[in-house]
């Protein structure tokens, strides 16, 4: 019998996409301009996406920013 993978859960919470994008940059030590690089786009795509998002941030903007930073969005019911 196979043993699943070890996994470490951490959870990020904010009031908004962009507060939990936000804390994830800060954790990570990454700016607004590293992002974008891995994004493959610019740092004044970054800051828009980020000041929408504190009041409606695309789904697609999210996933694309999480992933950039090495993270992966999991739903689970409650």
């Amino acid at each position: 019998m196979r043993e699943a993978p070890s996994q470490i859960e951490v959870g990020f919470s904010g009031k908004n996409a962009a507060e939990i994008i936000q804390n994830i940059m800060e954790k990570e030590d990454v700016n607004q301009k590293v992002l974008a690089e891995r994004m493959g786009c610019v740092r004044q795509n970054v800051s828009q996406m980020l000041n929408r998002g504190k009041t409606n941030m695309r789904y697609d903007s999210f996933y694309q920013m999480v992933e950039a930073l090495g993270y992966e969005v999991i739903l689970r019911k409650k």
